[in-house]
């Protein structure tokens, strides 16, 4: 398992490191019960995390991926060549995941490269000093089918299948003018390949392999793992652009069926909404969603305990690295906790303005009474002194009721 040239790590069926080799160790320190693609740039761990998933669905094929290691400041990083493959159990269940790689920086030395044909799985074409083609392998012949027929001792520029790539003629330019072997990426055959180029005496070695890569039409079967989608709160629906189901987790399998009146099963028809207020929301929000633009909504029901139900409902568009918008997002959460909460405090603060009204309505009555009586006093049959006492009566319940009234004006507007 030690090696000062190779990378070795074995993985559970969920990427996490189960053991690994010190070489591995030094790129990735502590990285046992950790998740492999946490030691990646962004970029390649979202290849690898659809490349792990594939190898899950296809055990018995390998996959070759260039992934990148980043180094202790994040800004640079470690260009590794990994082949992984998938362990068996003699029942056929999976067991482990094994990954061989070999970095890019130690192209500089003087490795021997051939024994990367079989240990990574690279094929080989082997170019004489004018880069001629003199041979290629088994693997290579599998790749481009009945086009290897066509190249021996024909100038590697001049083959349909090698001559009008860009990247292929630079990187020749690179390794004629030095030394060092030569890292790039090339279309062939209609594939994607990551190629290597390498000084072997008089000839040039050219390494390749094919790369996975994720389609860009549509979604994979599985966007997020089961263990991931389960973990999101609330109900989640994903669909294509074509509207059909491609993934839900088990909230959502049980509350489609309480809004909606249906239970839908993933690469179903997710149009059927019926014809509810909800329903035609949401096909609605569905259909501004593909056109880019995010709709949020409520949906309202009432209990048997005479409470109501919320849900928020947010419809995004998921886009391609490119822009281009792929699919939607659907995000049913319950509220009603919330909005419950919110209702029953509507509903205290309406019996605490009641209260607070309350008592002008009570002291008004006798005051305008009190006032009413004060009018009917006959001043003149009362003496001097009972005159001066009335006079004051008067006015101090005036204010009174005018204390009243700005009181039961401010109450109101609570």
């Amino acid at each position: 398992m030690n090696s000062g040239h190779f990378f070795f790590v074995i993985m559970d069926v969920e990427g996490k490191v189960l053991k690994s080799n010190g070489l591995y160790e030094k790129i990735a320190p502590n990285s046992t019960n950790k998740e492999f693609w946490n030691f990646l740039s962004l970029d390649t761990a979202e290849e690898f995390c659809y490349s792990l998933e594939l190898m899950l669905g296809a055990p018995k094929i390998r996959r070759h991926l260039m992934l990148e290691h980043p180094h202790g400041n994040q800004n640079s990083f470690s260009q590794i060549w990994w082949e992984f493959s998938v362990v068996t159990t003699p029942e056929g269940d999976i067991s482990s995941v094994i990954g061989i790689g070999v970095g890019l920086q130690l192209l500089e030395d003087e490795m021997p490269w051939d024994n990367l044909v079989d240990v990574l799985g690279f094929g080989k074409v082997v170019l004489d000093s004018r880069l001629r083609i003199t041979s290629w392998d088994a693997r290579v012949e599998t790749w481009f089918c009945k086009a290897g027929m066509n190249w021996r001792n024909k100038d590697i520029l001049q083959t349909m299948e090698f001559g009008d790539d860009p990247n292929l003629f630079c990187s020749l330019q690179k390794l004629l003018e030095g030394e060092n072997p030569v890292f790039f990426t090339f279309i062939g055959n209609q594939k994607e390949f990551a190629g290597l180029l390498s000084k072997s005496g008089s000839e040039f070695h050219f390494f390749m392999g094919p790369k996975e890569k994720k389609p860009v039409e549509g979604f994979s079967k599985r966007v997020f793992s089961e263990k991931e989608i389960n973990l999101i709160p609330g109900a989640v629906f994903i669909l294509d652009k074509d509207s059909s189901l491609i993934q839900q987790n088990r909230s959502a399998s049980e509350l489609s069926e309480l809004l909606f009146g249906n239970s839908w099963i993933e690469e179903g028809d997710f149009g059927w909404l019926g014809s509810s207020s909800d329903g035609l929301k949401l096909k609605r929000a569905i259909k501004e969603s593909l056109a880019g633009k995010p709709s949020l909504f409520e949906i309202r029901r009432f209990s048997s305990k005479n409470e109501a139900l919320f849900w928020d409902v947010t419809v995004n568009p998921v886009f391609e690295t490119d822009g281009e918008i792929q699919g939607v997002f659907i995000h049913i959460w319950n509220n009603s906790t919330f909005q419950n909460q919110v209702l029953r405090l509507n509903q205290e603060n309406e019996k605490l303005r009641k209260l607070a009204l309350q008592p002008s309505h009570i002291l008004r009555g006798p005051l305008s009474s009190m006032l009413g009586i004060l009018d009917l006093i006959d001043f003149q049959s009362l003496n001097e002194e009972n005159k001066k006492l009335i006079s004051y009566l008067k006015p101090l319940a005036e204010d009174l009721d005018q204390k009243i009234r700005e009181h039961a004006k401010k109450t109101s507007n609570l």
